[in-house]
């Protein structure tokens, strides 16, 4: 996690650097979604995150995420608590703004799912207009515990906030 804290750093440094004109300023975000498991280990949950970050001119933006993702199948609630390096790239400077999100990082299991943890990664396509932004995206999850691994996939629809 370390390098890739580093790396995000090292990142929004060089593209800084290209310009030095380029406006840099603070961007936070809230997201609230909902993942529909698919494949063989599918489970459904419910998605809490925030991102801060920076908005580096118009057309991208890197931040450090985290959350909670609620899995409420098999009669109890299981939490894992994603923690991710976000990038934006917004393709339009307009009211009305499609842009690519990708998020990679891992999972922290607590309660029940206590000791368990594992990678995550999560394209995105989405669209945002003024402050609200929309976005749909493929949710890969693994999770392992005592050397025993499980992908955990899903489609993620997330509504929210910029700010």
């Amino acid at each position: 996690m370390k390098k890739l804290l580093l790396l995000a750093a090292v990142a929004i440094m060089s593209v800084c650097t290209m310009n030095a004109q380029t406006e840099i300023k603070y961007q936070g975000e809230v997201d609230l979604g909902y993942s529909l498991g698919v494949g063989e280990f599918a489970s459904n949950r419910i998605n809490i995150h925030t991102i801060q970050g920076f908005k580096v001119g118009d057309y991208f933006s890197a931040g450090i995420g985290f959350g909670a993702d609620v899995y409420h199948e098999g009669g109890g609630t299981n939490i894992m608590i994603p923690v991710f390096l976000n990038m934006k790239g917004y393709l339009l400077n307009s009211s009305v703004t499609p842009y690519l999100s990708f998020d990679i990082g891992g999972g922290i299991g607590v309660g029940e799912l206590s000791g368990v943890s594992g990678m995550m990664i999560s394209p995105a396509i989405g669209i945002k207009t003024g402050a609200f932004k929309a976005q749909l995206g493929y949710n890969v999850q693994k999770i392992s515990e005592s050397g025993i691994g499980i992908n955990m996939s899903a489609m993620q629809l997330k509504l929210g906030f910029a700010f």
